[in-house]
């Protein structure tokens, strides 16, 4: 079907007035960008631009996967879901939508009464003994777009086989027809049920009880990228000790988030407004967490200046001081493949393992569930993604910017006790093991001439591989597509160079990017001059 066949199906069969008016105001190359291919749902759930179209967030599109959610649970004899929301525009009435169609369904919802994070929808799912969860929010995606994440009863994210499943069931189902029970008519006869202020406390407490220390004379500054987080971050680091100030403007939800538009705290600029206020405060770090608050970004005060720490260094330092402060046996580091090697020289170090599994948390959940499973969930030390995902602990299975935000605030305030910033334990580990370096860059792809050209090159690479970059020559190539180990087959493409030069390239799962991982390990004077070279390669190989 072509773009214009879809629009025409589609401004026939819409109903809802503002889609309609949206439809009808098109232009030839707002139809394109709109009507291209299908939002599919794929391993990640659903992710586009909000509006009207077959390819973005609109009811339809939602209501359509939902009705097939329904029916799978069905399928398996399952008799309730979970279902939480971010701040975005779109969040709450999706998430109600979602609740309707279930409740509809003569499936029990037990529904968020407010926004909160992601994780505290896996918890939900663990806590009722939900069969499945559904978590609307586009995490650290600009403000056009939301999202929507499908979990199973473990409380992760689902894998490929239960994915493929509804799927299948998707196709089946007719986009334009649905029905939907009233929230007030689920909330009477007991279909729809409300979190009440119960779970939400007994969440924060086991974050609490995984401490290792409580966190004496620490002062942040915290935002929550006008996100979710404000809910449960700000409490547990007060009440563990952390003196805490908020910023204010960022820390109430703003689906246009003003003052962030690109709400990622990997990104420097998000952190413009906490910076103005470290400037009447002292402070000794600045944390933010993404809009849904599984991601948690920090900068340390080093020397009276700011330093924005990686996904990579905030890892490492977890793992370090997980390592040194409790006793484990046979001690597991979970962590994507893309993630820093240095990790497992740390936990070799402690009698530990590392486990590396593909990107994307779901992965590491999974990981988790087996060891549970097995009566081995003890061994579990953390697991971690170099795109700011951190888990300690076995209360969910997603990375938890609450539980990662506490413990990120204790090393600050053990090492505050000997004198020391995470800067300068940073330093001691690079002394110790080596200097690791690494990079993520990101090359955006917009619409359908850019998804086309980001096949072409991730087909290029594979077909016609280059046998060097940059005059860097290429040693080794492993295609994750073939299968690399035990791995599950996986688009990903990972290049080992001379000089100790590890590249590794994939398409991102929910945004239109390819991602760039680059690791150096020579001198920081050396890995500077190199890294240069090779982003000017590979800018110029993605055009």
């Amino acid at each position: 079907m072509s773009y214009l066949e879809r629009y025409e199906y589609w401004l026939k069969n819409v109903k809802d007035e503002k889609l309609l008016i949206e439809l009808k105001q098109m232009s030839d190359e707002q139809k394109q960008s709109a009507f291209f291919s299908e939002l599919s749902f794929g391993t990640a759930g659903l992710r586009g631009i909000v509006g009207a179209g077959s390819n973005r967030m609109n009811i339809y599109n939602v209501a359509r996967v939902t009705l097939a959610l329904a029916k799978y649970v069905k399928n398996i004899n399952g008799k309730s879901i979970a279902v939480s929301y971010d701040t975005r525009n779109m969040s709450k009435e999706f998430a109600e939508l979602v609740a309707g169609i279930v409740a509809k369904q003569g499936i029990k919802v037990y529904l968020a009464n407010d926004t909160m994070p992601t994780p505290f929808l896996s918890y939900m799912v663990r806590y009722y003994r939900c069969d499945a969860g559904v978590m609307i929010t586009a995490s650290h995606n600009p403000k056009d777009y939301n999202g929507y994440k499908v979990y199973g009863n473990d409380g992760s994210q689902l894998l490929e086989e239960p994915s493929y499943e509804i799927m299948k069931i998707v196709d089946t189902v007719e986009l334009f027809n649905y029905d939907v029970l009233k929230l007030e008519d689920g909330l009477k006869n007991g279909f729809i049920t409300y979190t009440d202020r119960k779970i939400l406390e007994d969440y924060n407490s086991i974050i609490k009880s995984a401490s290792l220390g409580k966190i004496e004379g620490i002062s942040i500054i915290y935002s929550a990228l006008n996100g979710s987080g404000y809910q449960t971050i700000p409490k547990v680091l007060t009440e563990q000790g952390a003196n805490v100030y908020l910023n204010t403007v960022q820390c109430v939800p703003d689906k246009d988030f003003t003052t962030c538009p690109y709400p990622n705290p990997e990104k420097i600029e998000v952190y413009e407004t906490s910076l103005e206020m470290a400037k009447k405060c002292d402070v000794d770090l600045i944390i933010a967490s993404d809009p849904d608050a599984d991601r948690v970004g920090v900068m340390v005060n080093h020397n009276g200046e700011f330093v924005h720490l990686n996904g990579n260094e905030i890892g490492v330092i977890i793992e370090d001081y997980l390592f040194s402060h409790k006793s484990f046996e046979k001690g597991i580091v979970v962590k994507s493949v893309v993630s820093t090697g240095l990790a497992d020289k740390i936990a070799k170090k402690y009698g530990g393992t590392i486990k590396n599994v593909l990107t994307g948390f779901k992965y590491i959940g999974k990981y988790l569930t087996d060891l549970e499973k097995k009566g081995k969930d003890s061994r579990f030390v953390l697991g971690f993604e170099e795109s700011l995902g951190y888990l300690i602990g076995t209360h969910v299975r997603d990375k938890d910017a609450t539980v990662a935000s506490m413990f990120i605030c204790e090393v600050a305030s053990a090492l505050k006790k000997q004198g020391k910033t995470i800067v300068d334990r940073l330093n001691e580990i690079y002394d110790e093991f080596g200097y690791y370096e690494a990079f993520v860059t990101t090359y955006r792809f917009e619409g359908r001439i850019g998804n086309s050209r980001m096949k072409q090159i991730l087909k290029e690479l594979r077909t016609n591989p280059p046998i060097e970059f940059a005059g860097f020559k290429v040693v080794k190539i492993n295609d994750y597509l073939k299968g690399v180990e035990d791995l599950p087959k996986a688009d990903l493409i990972s290049f080992r160079l001379e000089h100790g030069v590890k590249v590794m390239i994939r398409p991102s799962g929910t945004e239109p990017l390819i991602k760039l991982y680059l690791t150096l390990t020579e001198t920081k004077e050396k890995n500077q001059v190199n890294k240069q070279k090779l982003q000017n390669c590979f800018k110029e190989m993605f055009k």
